[in-house]
């Protein structure tokens, strides 16, 4: 039988394969593009905005208005990323959602057992 941490990892690979949409993580240092952590394009489960976001317009298309502006967390899946470790400060760009919105990466946690969780600001 399967112990908890690989049904664990199981169901983070459905949920990327289910959510996940592609992101650009572009790392810095210093505030300029880092030589040696080159950019990556990935698939990562991005959520933006929460609770806190607020409809916006009075007609059947309204929006949220924190949809592509205000905090929101990148779950990437440690077993299918291979590329350098993310750092605060580094960006991260939304590549399939429309205006491609960038982001800053706040703080950093790879302390989850499949996971490693950025969470992120408005850029």
């Amino acid at each position: 039988m399967t112990g908890w941490r690989g049904l664990e990892a199981a169901v983070d690979r459905r949920i990327g394969l289910a959510f996940g949409e592609t992101v650009r993580l572009s790392f810095l240092k210093g505030g300029v593009v880092d030589p040696a952590r080159p950019a990556v394009d990935i698939r990562a489960v991005l959520h933006v905005g929460g609770d806190d976001s607020k409809p916006v317009g009075d007609s059947a298309d309204r929006y949220r208005s924190r949809l592509s502006l205000g905090e929101a967390e990148l779950f990437i899946d440690r077993t299918a990323y291979s590329g350098p470790m993310p750092r605060q400060g580094d960006g991260v760009r939304a590549s399939d959602r429309a205006g491609q919105p960038w982001f800053e990466v706040a703080g950093v946690s790879d302390r989850y057992s499949n996971l490693i969780v950025l969470t992120l600001g408005a850029k």
